[in-house]
């Protein structure tokens, strides 16, 4: 039924493979293409190119469905060629997740492959022909290309009879499915994925002769930093974190009775720890602000390739709800915050930062119907409405008024979206156990309609074995593994906030807008500066839709998750943002701290001249 209905919607299809030279991951260098196999599959047509250009695929985008395992390879080259990125594809690396994500390890084509008998070369030859062959080497032999091509082709004959397995499946599992939905299910997954290599591939601009001039003088800037940090709380001791001092601390702030310890009796020091009680303790927080940077080697974050833009590979579906998971080492936006400052938009050019707005509780209100959560969103601030729902704070209250007992609200309402128990969430928040149980009692009591559609269906994904999306994406319980049903609980949010992501990026992508990173619901993108008023509302109207198909289960309604933005041309400095402000006032010491350090010349924001980095402000009209 599949392969009937693809053969009339698409004159050509095409299994792809690629074989190429590069670095993305630990040099930001853009793929250097060796060599490209394409076969037709209708007439059975083997078409081989060897060389780092081609004027044209073999085939044209409109009438070519292109069918490659994992994507973003054959999109990266295809970028490397100069050419256009085809608008169909068929991932059979992420059709193989939607069939098995959660119940096998491993999903490359060896593994696929074996799992369906199909016969492919060997690991051990795979790794010679790539290692000993293609990358050494600057100029092949006739040999060597006959060899190389050889290689390419039989990973596409394995695609091509692994994509007819995976269509039989497709067929047998979804079999209460219109061949049409799995198709389109099939091409926008493969479209995400084309459309993150497009991301990959442009990268973002980096100011680099800032970023050369920090890692210079990171010693410098990294003692300073621990010398007034110990003058305030005393943690360090010969440039690293004293344990004795650490928790001294933590015994001076009342916290040993609630924070958690190792197997071996030891307070956890661990990222998520340190988080969640730096929320109600300044002096941890404190730490937490500065040891994010003093505990780096080398300024993580930042792998710039030649032409000024950082690089890494967003792992498009790497989670279990499909979110991207770009490596913590290696993206900017993991670095710490105040490092984003070394986002820097091209001459005449303008980055704008597009999130959605409190996505996770949208997409609970709007996809379980619960009125009041529904109104709570609507609202514009759905945790100081909460709050003023129980009767914790007056009608007339607002998040400047009462920002404790609105940080209170938000953090038990997130809690209880994603089943964390009142033991854990008191620990995080500082409070006793009762006060957190009473948080939590309300907020079910509250939001009771919500709270039964999880139930639901979380029910009826332990008895289907599986949680899925409206897009068709997957994800399995293992047989006879156990399981943490908060998993489940979560992912109807998350796995729907990443397709509504995946979404906007795709028509974003289509509509020639360059979109430059991926931070979990936000996205950034490069707009020139004479053409920003009309194109920031086409990329702003862009995100709201792709929401709008997310959200709306019927014709009735018209739900969307609003987005916040911000606007840079030179560099993002987060002074106008109140919650932003610690992380902005170490960017402005770490730039002090050079200057004293002999290396003058750097551009700073000033109390004066707060426009020194030429930001514009957020929100409102541009």
């Amino acid at each position: 039924m599949i392969w009937e209905q693809l053969c009339k919607d698409f004159e050509f299809i095409v299994a792809w493979d690629t074989e190429f030279k590069g670095d993305m991951l630990d040099h930001g260098e853009l793929n250097e293409p060796v060599c490209s196999v394409f076969k037709e599959l209708k007439s059975g047509t083997i078409t081989k190119h060897f060389g780092k250009t081609l004027d044209a695929l073999p085939y044209p985008s409109s009438k070519t469905l292109y069918i490659a395992h994992h994507v973003g390879a054959e999109a990266h080259t295809c970028l490397s060629y100069g050419l256009q990125l085809p608008k169909w594809w068929w991932d059979t690396m992420e059709e193989d997740k939607k069939l098995n994500f959660g119940k096998v390890n491993s999903h490359s084509l060896l593994a696929c492959c074996k799992r369906y008998g199909i016969q492919t070369i060997s690991t051990d030859l795979k790794k010679y022909f790539v290692h000993e062959l293609i990358l050494p080497n600057d100029n092949y032999t006739e040999t060597q290309r006959s060899k190389i091509l050889d290689y390419c082709l039989s990973d596409v004959i394995a695609n091509e009879e692994l994509f007819y397995e995976q269509i039989k499946e497709l067929e047998k599992v979804k079999r209460y499915e219109a061949p049409g939905t799995l198709i389109h299910q099939a091409i926008f997954a493969g479209a995400a994925k084309a459309a993150t290599a497009k991301v990959e591939f442009d990268g973002i601009p980096v100011n680099t002769k800032l970023l050369a001039t920090i890692q210079n003088n990171f010693p410098a800037i990294k003692e300073t930093m621990i010398a007034e940090l110990n003058a305030e709380i005393d943690v360090f001791e010969n440039g690293v974190m004293k344990y004795t001092k650490f928790y001294e601390m933590v015994k001076r702030n009342d916290l040993l009775s609630v924070w958690p310890v190792t197997a071996t009796g030891k307070l956890k020091t661990d990222e998520d720890t340190i988080w969640q009680f730096s929320q109600n303790c300044e002096d941890v927080n404190k730490y937490m602000l500065a040891n994010e940077f003093i505990s780096s080697q080398k300024l993580k974050g930042y792998v710039v390739g030649p032409d000024g833009r950082a690089r890494t590979n967003y792992r498009m579906y790497g989670l279990k709800t499909g979110r991207t998971n770009p490596s913590t080492s290696r993206h900017p936006f993991n670095a710490p915050k105040c490092m984003r400052n070394l986002v820097k938009a091209d001459p005449g050019k303008v980055c704008v930062n597009f999130d959605y707005r409190s996505q996770e509780i949208f997409i609970a209100a709007y996809l379980s119907g619960d009125p009041q959560l529904i109104a709570a969103v609507e609202d514009g601030d759905p945790y100081i409405y909460t709050a003023r729902l129980v009767k914790a704070v007056p009608q007339g209250a607002t998040k400047g008024s009462h920002p404790k007992e609105r940080k209170n609200y938000k953090t038990t309402l997130l809690a209880c979206l994603y089943r964390q128990g009142p033991t854990n969430m008191s620990k995080r928040m500082n409070i006793n156990i009762d006060y957190g149980t009473d948080y939590q009692v309300k907020i079910k009591n509250t939001f009771q309609d919500y709270f039964i559609f999880i139930k639901k269906l979380v029910d009826k994904t332990l008895i289907k074995g599986f949680c899925s999306t409206k897009y068709g994406f997957r994800y399995y319980l293992k047989p006879g593994a156990d399981y943490n049903p908060r998993t489940f609980y979560n992912f109807p949010i998350q796995a729907h906030g990443s397709e509504m992501l995946r979404l906007a990026l795709i028509n974003l992508v289509e509509a020639g807008i360059e979109v430059n990173a991926l931070i979990h619901d936000g996205i950034i993108i490069h707009l020139d500066r004479k053409k920003f008023r009309k194109q920031f509302i086409k990329a702003k109207k862009i995100l709201e839709d792709a929401s709008r198909k997310i959200l709306n289960q019927t014709k009735a309604t018209n739900y969307y998750c609003p987005v916040d933005f911000q606007v840079f041309r030179h560099a993002m400095v987060q002074d106008h943002n109140e919650d932003e402000k610690p992380d902005q006032e170490k960017w402005d010491r770490i730039l002090k701290v050079i200057e004293q350090s002999t290396l003058g010349n750097i551009p700073r924001v000033s109390k004066t001249n707060p426009r020194s980095l030429s930001t514009l402000p957020v929100g409102g009209n541009p």
